[in-house]
Order: C-alpha cells, then structure tokens, then sequence
C-alpha cells in the first residue's frame, strides 16, 4: 500500500468516507494543507504517534471536505415539509417544539434554512423550532458559528427573504440575523462512527441529510439511514438527498415505519389515479400524469399503485423506458435485486443512454453481490449522464446529477481503469454540494 492509499484508508477509519482512486494529487495537497512541512510518511508516522498533534487528523477531514452548500438548495423538496403537521407531531410526544437536525449541515446554511423556513411558516409568530446543525469538520462548523455568506451561497432566496433574515455587509456578503441564530444550535458530530442520535439528544420530528451518505462506504449506509430512522419521534419525517435515497434501495428494503417519510424522486405531486372505475365519467390521465403518478406512489412505498400505473404506461408503450425504471426501482425498494436488475435492464434496452437508470442497475447488482457487473454498470452511467438530455425530465428533476456521477465514482473505486466521460457528460468540478475532494 503506498503513503497516500495509507493516508485515504486512515481517512476512511475515521469518517466513513471513501475517496476514489485517481484523487492522490488531491490527497496530497490535503496534507501539505494540514501539516506545512510534512511529507505524506511523516504525516503517517505523526498521525500514529499517540503523543503527537491530536488536532493533525481533525485538520485533514477539514481539508479533504469540501464545504459548498446553498441555501434552499433543493428547494421543492424543501417546500414539503409540513411544518404546522410537525408541530402537531411533537406535541403529540408531550414537547411544544419542533426537533429538527440538520445532519452534515456543512458551513451552516442547510440549518439555517430550516430555521428559515420555519420562521415563515409560523410567521409572524415566533416560531417553535430547535434547529440541530452537525458536521464532521469543525472548520465547517466555525464557518457556520460566524454565519457569513456570499452571493453565491444566498443566490437561491428572493431578496425580501434576503432583506428580512439577513444584514447585508460591506463587502457585499451577507451575515444571518439574530432571529436565524436564535433557533440554530451547532456540535461536531461523525455520523459514520458515533452514536445516532448525537448523545444527549431526544427524538427528533424532521432530519435531513441530503447528499452525504453518497460518499460513506457502502456497508455503512444502511446502518446510518436505520439510526436516522430510530431518531425520529412517530410520525417524524426523514429528508433524503435523492442520490442518497438510491442508495438506500439497495442498502435496505424501503418500508415506511413510525410515520418515516423518506423522500427520494419528488415530482410534482399529483394525486394517484383511481383504484376502481369512478362513478362519473373523467378524461384518462396523461402518461406524465401517471409518470408522476407512479413516482409520487414508489416515493411513498405504495408498491401496488405505482405498478398500477407503469403497467397502465407498458399497456400503451411497451418500450417505455422511464415505466421499466420505475418498475425496477420499486422492486429494489421491496428488496428483490433480481426483479430489479430486470426491469432495468429493460429500460436500458429502450434507451440505452439512461445514465439514472443504469447507476440503479449497478445499485441492483450489488445487491446480488455482482460486483463486477454494478462496475460496469458505474462506468456505463457516467459515459451517459447528460445535463442536458431532458428525456427523463421528471425522472431527474430532483437528482444532482454530480451526486450520481461522484456516487458511481465512490462504487467504482478500487477498479483498474476508471472510464473517461465523453463531452456532455458529468465531470468533476464545483457544484452545490457537501462535497468530498
């Protein structure tokens, strides 16, 4: 093993997080950025020293974590939480208010949107709410206690919301007011290696942790995502970031307990159709009403809906790409891979540049321990992720496509050749996200 496949071992012990293989110049500067003056061997030898620089490792993670976030980033999925419902869930658990925890909160802004949101939802009322923001980096966490942001970070809420919760700096940021601050607390917490919930904290009724499971290893996730589930008071609710959610089907069968709303694809929410033939006559629902139809039932585990619907869409297009990923995503949340890996296999076979499709036969095969075969599939996904095919719009109108490629590359690590991405597809770059080097 060479100095720096040491150094990303160490940091997966530490923190669950795999860092693909290709990354050593970025690991490097990590550590020249950690330690000035040591070479990655006397980073190691130090690092092992039990008498050395206890901070030398808290201050790689703090390098290797890319801490670029938004707020009301993912904004729908954001728009569906039930804010009056959840003050109704903590009062039925004997608390006046709402528990909500922000889990991988970055540099802050996820916590404070939620605090955010809440004050607008409560409005003009002060609103009962008790924001959780915890990172594994506590450079991100100092970052989030100043709570200063610049344009790009404040881009996604209209300017009264900018003029109301924050004051504007001379320099043109922008510095969260009192009322944002008064609701957020913040603690250093490794999700993949301490006690879920953090010690010393009750249930809670909203948790979000949006895209950051996509870069933990593989057999943690679904220990992580059963933890996250236990820390919710009934009738709670748990956000996923969507490449996070898929995940979970493979990790986990997916089945609503204690009132889990575990969001994953969120299309427009349109109502399911009829399980029997209304009494008055109705004009037949279109093919994107019973796509979001059947999306919006596999969200919710309602299995038999959601095939209701994509054998309604097979009846008319037995080619119909996005009913044969639906029907696979639904057998992987029901736990059968085989099934899965079928029907996705029939949706490449009707569009063979389906990139979401074919990162979830790769989740598919790993569920039947076909290592070889979810590789190729991880390779295939990222020559075919286009941001610019609209295809599949509802499909992906609520993935991060960056997540699912860094998703593919995270299974893919370890592989001799790591395949190229042609032009148009998904490169490694900057983007909205908790990212990891």
């Amino acid at each position: 093993m060479t100095v720096l496949a040491e150094i990303a071992e160490l940091i997966r012990r530490e923190t669950g997080i795999v860092l693909p293989t290709g990354r050593e110049s970025a690991i490097l500067g990590a550590v020249k950025r950690a330690a000035p003056g040591l070479d990655p061997g006397a980073f190691v030898r130090a690092a092992a020293d039990p008498h050395g620089d206890r901070g030398l490792v808290a201050r790689l993670i703090d390098e290797v974590t890319v801490q670029e976030t938004a707020f009301v980033r993912d904004r729908n999925q954001l728009d569906a939480i039930a804010w009056h419902s959840l003050r109704q869930t903590a009062g039925a658990a004997g608390s006046r208010t709402i528990r909500a925890w922000s889990a991988g909160c970055a540099s802050g802004e996820e916590p404070y949107t939620l605090a955010l949101l809440a004050a607008e939802a409560f409005a003009p009322a002060q609103p009962p709410v008790d924001v959780l923001g915890t990172d594994i980096s506590g450079g991100a966490l100092a970052e989030a206690a100043v709570g200063r942001y610049g344009e790009r970070a404040v881009r996604g809420l209209e300017p009264p919301l900018r003029k109301r919760y924050f004051g504007r700096q001379a320099d043109g940021g922008y510095q969260v007011g009192g009322r944002l601050r008064g609701l957020v607390r913040l603690r250093r917490h490794n999700l993949a290696r301490e006690p879920i919930p953090p010690p010393g904290e009750p249930g809670f009724d909203l948790i979000t942790c949006r895209n950051v499971l996509i870069y933990l290893e593989e057999g943690t996730v679904s220990q992580v995502i059963e933890s996250l589930q236990r820390s919710l008071r009934p009738g709670g609710m748990l956000l996923l970031g969507a490449a996070d959610a898929l995940q979970r089907t493979a990790a986990q069968p997916a089945a609503p307990t204690l009132g889990v709303a575990a969001t994953t694809l969120t299309p427009e929410r349109l109502p399911p159709p009829p399980l029997r033939k209304p009494l008055r006559s109705e004009p037949p629902l279109t093919r994107e009403q019973r796509l979001a139809a059947a999306l919006d039932a596999a969200d919710q585990g309602d299995r038999d809906v959601a095939l209701a619907n994509v054998a309604s869409m097979l009846a008319d297009d037995p080619l119909d790409a996005d009913a044969h990923f639906i029907e696979g995503l639904v057998a992987l949340q029901a736990g059968r891979p085989a099934e899965a890996a079928a029907a996705l296999r029939r949706a490449l076979y009707a569009d063979a540049s389906f990139g979401l499709a074919a990162f979830t036969l790769g989740r598919a095969y790993d569920g039947l321990g076909d290592t070889l075969a979810a590789r190729r599939s991880y390779a295939v996904a990222l020559r075919t992720l286009d941001p610019e095919d609209d295809r599949h719009g509802q499909m992906l109108q609520q993935v991060d496509l960056g997540d699912i490629a860094t998703a593919c590359r995270a299974r893919l690590a370890g592989t001799a050749v790591q395949p190229p991405v042609p032009h148009g597809g998904v490169r490694d770059g900057p983007d909205d996200t908790n990212n990891v080097l």
